[in-house]
This record gives structure tokens, C-alpha cells and sequence, in this order.
């Protein structure tokens, strides 16, 4: 079963990497404090694409701790102001609704999101599939709901130091304007890649350990 959740792990991100057919390269746009962030075009959205990435001391079971603490997102995550646990059936799967804030007059945002997570043991590699759904809670006139997909990839590169990747294509939906949104779009991976390497360090995420890692 962990070999078939791998491997659809990485069938969905080969699925995105395809996506690059008729797209720009990737763009570095910002490059501080450890975090590199990249954006592109491509023929999918008009939105951009973000990558960002950096390594720093850390272990997967700690990221993983603060994955599962959906509730806690709204101390790290990126302009999420609400997030609750809708379903989490077994470790590798969960969804979960968050709402993000929007510059004024734009309304708030929301979304639901789905994480499938595989792990490879002989790469150390995690992969965090992310597919934002339409539908699995009820639709709030307050806000207006997201579109996207993208992926977490965390990796050990040697004992107690990771590499990770967050990568996402979003359309926040409503009548924000693509060109407006893309003037933005380096300060969410940033900014939630600088609250994940903090959230990490916090005493309630060490010590945990997951059964599947060692599977």
C-alpha cells in the first residue's frame, strides 16, 4: 500500500513538471534569509506559478507535525486567518478549509484542500500532493473560493538537514485581476516558508514520530 501511495505521489508531480510544455522558465524573484522564490507563466492560467525552496536543520517528522496541526496554520501559514480539519482517515491522507485574507475591497478567500502524502524511504524524500476541491463544505457568501493545485516536497539531504520545496499554481477566483495578483505572488511562499522553518523549531512539534516513515 506505501509503495502504491508513492508512487501516485509522484505520478502527481511528474503530472505538474508535464504542465511545462508551452511554459516560461522559471524565474528567480526573490532570494533572502535562505528562501529562493520562482515564478513562471504557463498555458494553464494566467495566474503565475510559485516555487519557492531553501534547506535549513530540521527532521520530516517535525514538518510533519506541523502539517497535522491544521488549526496551528493560522500561526505560520500566510495570511490564513481560519483553518479547521474536515477529514483525516488515515496519516497519508487529510483535507482541510482554510480562509485567507484579501487586500480591501477584495473579499476574503477560501478553499478546501486535499493532501495526499507518500514517502519514499530509500530517497528520504515526502511528497504532499495539493489539490484544492470545489466542493466538501458549504459555500460562504463572505468569500469567494479557490482554485488550484501544487506540492510539498521535503527531502533529507544528510542527518538532520532538509531540503524543502512548495510549490503551487492558485486562482484566487472573483474579479482580482491576474496582472494585479501576480504582483504579489512572491509574498506567500515566502512569507509561509519563513513561518513553516519557525513553526518547526516550536517544543510541541519535536519528539513526534510517524509509523509510515519507518514502514
Amino acid at each position: 500500500m506505501y509503495r502504491i501511495k508513492n508512487f501516485l505521489g509522484l505520478i502527481f508531480i511528474l503530472l505538474c513538471q508535464c504542465q511545462m510544455i508551452g511554459q516560461e522558465p522559471w524565474e528567480i524573484v526573490k532570494d533572502k534569509n535562505g528562501i529562493q522564490v520562482f515564478t513562471r507563466t504557463n498555458s494553464v492560467s494566467s495566474f503565475k506559478e510559485f516555487k519557492a525552496v531553501m534547506s535549513f536543520e530540521g527532521e520530516v517528522n517535525q514538518f510533519l507535525s506541523v502539517l497535522y496541526d491544521i488549526e496551528g496554520l493560522t500561526n505560520w501559514a500566510y495570511n490564513i486567518k481560519e483553518a479547521k480539519l474536515l477529514n483525516r482517515p488515515r496519516e497519508m491522507t487529510q483535507t482541510y478549509y482554510a480562509v485567507a485574507k484579501a487586500p480591501w475591497p477584495y473579499k476574503d478567500r477560501d478553499g478546501i484542500y486535499l493532501n495526499e502524502i507518500s514517502w519514499d524511504k530509500e530517497s528520504k524524500t515526502l511528497i504532499v500532493a495539493i489539490q484544492m476541491r470545489q466542493q466538501g463544505f458549504e459555500v460562504n457568501s463572505d468569500y469567494v473560493r479557490m482554485d488550484g493545485y501544487g506540492y510539498w516536497q521535503v527531502k533529507e539531504v544528510s542527518s538532520g538537514t532538509l531540503e524543502l520545496v512548495f510549490q503551487m499554481q492558485i486562482d484566487p477566483g472573483g474579479a482580482i485581476k491576474a496582472w494585479m495578483a501576480n504582483m504579489f505572488v512572491t509574498d506567500s511562499p515566502y512569507q509561509t516558508l519563513l513561518g513553516m522553518r519557525e513553526a518547526m523549531m516550536q517544543e510541541k512539534y519535536l519528539g513526534k514520530t510517524y509509523k509510515f516513515l519507518n514502514d
